[in-house]
């Protein structure tokens, strides 16, 4: 029989002028592993559930996975990412959710180390031991994966989170699916090298990612759906209890974990002094997007605002069912209208800041 070594020996890459790379001189070797699979192949249920590495938090995150945070602008991506990074620094339930204690790392490219230190002290009300963080808005020199890994390693770090993915540099041509799939493999070799797990923010495509399903609503190439071990898709609902809420969905796409059922429905809560992310209950996936939900992420993908007419055409509905959802609870207090400065009689929508000032009521107005 064939051994898992004469295998490996027979694959060896040749070390011929076809295989070296202009300027490269001769390539190093490829370094075959195959495996037997009837050598390694078990019926036993203890060393089946073994086989996975160990989970950071039960039901959504393992060990040495790359996963990612997804929402439209201003849809507590942020919030929810630090919330989670806390709780396992903590080592307490996140959603519910049993988290394995890790010394986190967070790196913040795109918050003021105020702002940052600001949310942390809401989210948290102990001091947060086993939590790290270092905030990149406007170094002309961002860290590259490699001097990343050297210090994750140094500092033994179980969890890395990178906010937001966008702004690091390590994406050349983010619509590029070749590129992407090339260049995101640097987040793989990271966790493998490391047991550190990572975490990506990153942005839904245009539109909200509405229309699209979970593992298509990253913002640039589709290559990014196929990558990553998780999937954490954060969509703003009214489906919550208080009409004066704050809620999203978390719809997730995990490789290995089983589907639920039901999605997540998260709540955020603010005042002066503290923040609350809490599970406040569950939405079967049939149910999961409404009108509503569709306005709001059209909404927070519009930077500059958006008018009831734009609306209308991104989300396929009626201008007069936009114009009833904005004026009643809760997106109207979700919501901030403005005048468009470029047209007189025109009224611009946007999301209120979380936790921000005090809100205008969007009024009854035309496109």
């Amino acid at each position: 029989m064939t051994t898992t070594a004469n295998i490996s020996q027979s694959l060896l890459p040749l070390d011929s002028d076809e295989d070296r790379l202009p300027g490269a001189g001769s390539p190093q070797p490829f370094k075959w592993g195959v495996c037997s699979g009837a050598d390694s192949w078990t019926n036993d249920p203890v060393k089946i559930s073994n086989m996975s590495d160990p989970p950071i938090i039960e039901g959504l995150l393992r060990v040495k996975e790359v996963a990612t945070v997804v929402g439209a602008a201003k849809t507590a991506k942020t919030w929810f990412a630090l919330y989670l990074a806390l709780m396992v620094a903590a080592g307490e339930r996140f959603l519910e959710m049993v988290t394995h204690r890790r010394k986190v790392l967070y790196l913040d490219y795109e918050l003021k180390k105020g702002t940052f230190e600001k949310r942390m002290s809401l989210l948290e009300p102990e001091r947060p031991e086993g939590f790290f963080y270092q905030c990149l808005r406007g170094e002309s020199r961002l860290p590259t994966v490699a001097e990343i890994t050297e210090l994750v390693v140094a500092e033994g770090c179980g969890l890395l989170v990178v906010d937001s993915l966008y702004r690091t540099g390590w994406l050349t041509e983010e619509n590029n699916n070749d590129s992407t799939s090339r260049e995101l493999t640097a987040l793989q070799t990271f966790t493998a090298n490391t047991s550190c797990s990572l975490l990506c923010v990153d942005h839904t495509a245009k539109g909200g990612g509405s229309e699209r399903s979970a593992v298509d609503a990253a913002r640039g190439a589709s290559a990014k759906g196929g990558f990553y071990d998780a999937l954490l898709v954060l969509r703003p609902t009214d489906k919550g209890p208080d009409p004066q809420g704050t809620y999203a969905i978390l719809d997730a796409v995990l490789r290995d974990w089983p589907k639920a059922e039901n999605l997540p429905l998260i709540s955020f809560w603010w005042n002066a002094t503290q923040c609350h992310v809490e599970l406040a209950g569950n939405v079967e996936r049939n149910e999961a997007e409404t009108n509503r939900t569709r306005i709001l992420e059209a909404i927070s993908d519009a930077d500059k605002g958006i008018s009831i007419h734009t609306i209308a055409i991104v989300c396929s509905i009626g201008e007069s069912t936009v114009r009833r959802a904005l004026g009643a609870p809760p997106m109207n207090t979700q919501v901030v209208a403005f005048p468009d400065p470029t047209h007189r009689q025109r009224v611009l929508y946007r999301l209120k800041d979380f936790a921000g000032a005090p809100l205008q009521t969007a009024p009854n107005s035309s496109t």
